[in-house]
């Protein structure tokens, strides 16, 4: 098939939406498929097997960044002139034949952050705004023939919010690369464990990612200042958030010396083998591949019902689904749990063992099966 995919950056050097975008577009190469990207801008050299189409942004003012990508990328397909069997959004824009919430939804990140009645004010800032009519048009009759969304909470929350109709719905989760994220990574535990400067009784408490303050750092860092008994282990932040952000709130937790910024780490599997626990507790996450992948390298999972990627945890035994991240004595509660009266590493083994299934190849697999179905529909059409 001749597939156009959109995305604002191709980037070698990001996770999210970007880190998506590199593993689809090699995979669906690898599979025999002809993949055009209309994107902005490449940081790193991208795949030579794809075919590159720049699309022109505004970079001066966020709300017109926003906007004008969303137009601009569809008509840039237009322009190129070329029969596309499959045009699939990555990222906000429209029309396409098929729309990919991966980063969760606007409407849901408002709300999340800033209250259940903030969306009335929010029409009135100017980069939530632009976020929020782009979302608005995305899911508009006639801006898309099919939705993929990356777990059950957002395809609940677009079916209700956006009335997009159940039979133009699939949920596809993110699966992991299972030679990258396997169990057999924890030959390296000790070692890395050694670096870190832990001794062998010292829990480790694993926290990845960037946006700390989304990702509900400030809690975590509540929550474990809070525990009793008192938290003796070590909480290792991975990400690129510079440690001056947070330093103040570590210290106003007593937390000082029980916490490490270690910064953003190339092979993060390392880390999630060397943890006992790995926590991705956000205010809003659309998905969060580090549940899975963390699951996948046997280290249990505390996470939230905000968390999509929360759909993988057996409450209990692989890992913990807390109702609300903000309620600290719960998630205080939770922690020392999980830290004090828990067979962690039994449930490791149990949470690779439930995401075993959820390969990369099969999220592909279950793609080409929505590409060939919106292929099928545009050839019945002429």
């Amino acid at each position: 098939m001749r597939i156009a995919i959109l995305m604002k950056r191709y980037s070698l050097l990001r996770g999210g939406g970007e880190y998506d975008l590199v593993r689809l577009s090699g995979s669906l190469a690898d599979r025999g498929h002809e993949v055009h990207l209309f994107i902005h801008d490449a940081e790193g050299d991208p795949d030579p097997r794809l075919i590159l189409h720049k699309v022109p942004m505004s970079r001066s003012w966020a709300p017109l960044k926003i906007l004008s990508f969303a137009r601009n990328a569809p008509r840039e397909v237009a322009r190129s002139g070329i029969r596309f069997d499959v045009v699939h959004a990555m990222t906000q824009a429209y029309p396409s034949d098929l729309f990919w919430n991966g980063g969760g939804l606007q409407v849901n990140w408002i709300r999340a952050r800033y209250g259940p009645n903030a969306l009335k004010r929010a029409w009135l800032h100017p980069r939530h705004g632009a976020n929020l009519l782009v979302e608005k048009r995305i899911f508009e009759t006639g801006n898309y023939r099919e939705v993929v969304a990356l777990s059950h909470m957002e395809r609940e929350e677009i079916l209700g919010y956006y009335q997009v109709p159940a039979e133009c719905f699939t949920v596809i989760p993110n699966g992991i690369n299972p030679e990258r994220f396997h169990l057999g990574v924890r030959v390296e535990r000790e070692t890395t464990r050694r670096e870190l400067g832990l001794a062998p009784d010292r829990r480790m408490v694993l926290f990845v990612g960037t946006d700390g303050l989304r990702k509900g750092l400030p809690q975590l860092l509540a929550a474990l200042g809070a525990m009793q008994p008192r938290f003796e282990g070590l909480l290792v932040i991975a990400g690129n958030d510079p440690p001056s952000r947070w330093e103040g709130e570590v210290r106003r937790n007593g937390l000082a010396g029980r916490v490490r910024f270690h910064g953003r780490e190339a092979r993060i599997e390392r880390l999630y083998a060397a943890a006992d626990l790995t926590v991705l507790a956000s205010l809003f996450e659309g998905y969060g591949n580090v549940v899975p992948e963390a699951m996948a390298c046997g280290c249990p999972i505390l996470s939230a019902r905000s968390v999509g990627a929360a759909d993988f945890i057996h409450r209990g035994e692989t890992g913990w689904v807390l109702e609300d991240c903000r309620n600290i004595p719960d998630y205080s509660a939770a922690l020392s749990a999980a830290l004090h009266d828990s067979d962690l590493a039994g449930m490791g083994r149990l949470a690779a063992e439930r995401v075993a299934p959820f390969t990369w190849d099969w999220t592909v697999d279950r793609l080409e099966e929505v590409y060939r179905r919106i292929a099928a529909k545009k050839a019945r059409e002429g």
